[in-house]
């Protein structure tokens, strides 16, 4: 009788030790708790195996250290049944304070993987199936020999595991798992969702300085419409895909009549945000065409003008733009007609340095020049034979419509504000 109740005392005792660390284990399952390592792990994949170890170790931290380690080894394999369904579980003491728990799949499941693409449209698709194309084997990787009972204890490290590695592929799209089974079958189907923030609009602002403006809005009608399928999409894959967006853009405005027939060619710049900008710069490399209409204030020398600029793309040297030109002005004050007759290089990008002749007095003129660019300060200025000033300080305000604060040696009135529509 006393044998038997020294054994009833010892396995109440253990069922007690059981429990006590059957409570810890599953608290620390479920709230992760930080604990030091002393418990080896064999037979899991990383993602498991790093979550059952951080619970093994606390629930080894907590035992009484009076116990003997083979005594420890078998509380933590009781345990660890209890926790981590799916796997046969055996625990064995390696050494002083180290216990060795080996896992192994209750039954062989092969599992099968479902990346799905969202409802984009193109080119946005093509860039989503290169990206999300890796993704797949990988998955399948984690998932080799791993149980579908233990996705219970297991599944927000696998939603984990599975976010980390989308990150970098697919920045701003949030992954959603369903797992299902058929058969011996195991299938996981992995679905994408945009996170905030969105691309809202895209705002597409093309500008040349060799092409009228009335052929700005053409083309900005036209990539406007051609972008819709970026709305929606997360900013910060479209970040990812800057490049690819510019490129895209690039080829849809080369491949316009327009711009064939002008001969010019485009460059894009894309900026990401909820409203994103694309900017496309379009010069024809042969021809530079231009016409204005002038308004003048606060001098009563010029009240009016229009100007047409017609300019060809010459080559002496490649790796230095030359163009010869020829500009005719109507002042509308006294309808005198002037033409202006130029040759001018560029040395550096959006400055031009030449010379021209104009009729107006009949002597040449030293002349720089920096190009206009929307929501930016540009100059133009020139000396006479003579030595005589005129230049600008200007602000191209829209894609039509530029301010410029004019100084004017040969005028009476040598200051004006002039308002320009860029036709």
């Amino acid at each position: 009788m006393a044998s038997e109740s020294s054994s009833k005392r010892k396995n109440a005792k253990y069922f007690q030790i059981v429990a006590a660390v059957l409570i810890a284990a599953t608290i620390v399952v479920f709230f992760r708790s930080d604990a030091f390592a002393s418990v080896e792990i064999k037979g899991l994949p990383a993602w498991q195996a790093s979550l059952a170890k951080q619970s093994l170790d606390a629930v080894h931290e907590g035992m009484p250290r009076g116990q003997s380690l083979p005594y420890q080894a078998e509380i933590m394999k009781t345990v660890a049944q209890r926790i981590f369904a799916g796997y046969e579980i055996s625990a064995e003491a390696l050494g002083k304070d180290v216990i060795g728990v080996n896992f192994s799949a209750r039954e062989e499941q092969p599992w099968s993987v479902d990346v799905k693409v969202p409802q984009i449209g193109s080119p946005a698709l093509e860039w989503f199936e290169d990206d999300v194309s890796p993704l797949k084997p990988q998955i399948e990787a984690m998932l080799a020999g791993v149980p579908l009972e233990s996705i219970a204890w297991s599944d927000k490290a696998l939603q984990g595991e599975i976010e980390k590695i989308t990150e970098e592929a697919l920045p701003g799209w949030a992954p959603s798992l369903l797992m299902t089974a058929k058969g011996g079958a195991r299938e996981m189907s992995v679905s994408f969702a945009p996170k905030m923030p969105m691309v809202l609009a895209v705002n597409p602002a093309p500008v040349s300085n060799s092409l009228p403006s009335v052929l700005h809005g053409e083309l900005r009608n036209r990539l406007m419409g051609e972008s819709a399928p970026f709305i929606g999409l997360p900013v910060a894959w479209t970040a990812k895909h800057t490049r690819e967006i510019n490129l895209w853009a690039e080829d849809y405005i080369n491949d316009q009549s327009i711009t064939r027939r002008s001969a010019s060619s485009a460059k894009a710049s894309f900026s990401p945000s909820q409203i994103s900008q694309l900017n496309v710069r379009v010069e024809s490399r042969l021809y530079t065409i231009a016409a204005w209409a002038a308004i003048y204030a606060g001098t009563s020398d010029r009240s009016a003008e229009l100007g047409l600029h017609l300019g060809r793309k010459v080559e002496l040297h490649p790796d230095v733009p030359m163009e010869a030109y020829a500009e005719a002005i109507l002042g509308l004050q006294e309808w005198n007609l002037s033409y202006r007759f130029g040759l001018r290089f560029r040395p550096v990008s959006d400055f031009w340095l030449g010379g021209e002749w104009d009729t107006k007095d009949d002597m040449w003129w030293a002349k720089l020049t920096m190009d206009p660019q929307l929501h930016k300060p540009y100059f133009w200025l020139r000396v006479s034979e003579e030595g005589d000033f005129n230049g600008a300080l200007g602000w191209r305000a829209t894609e039509n419509i530029s301010f410029e604060v004019e100084y004017d040696a040969r005028e009476d009135d040598r200051w004006s504000l002039k308002m320009l529509g860029n036709l």
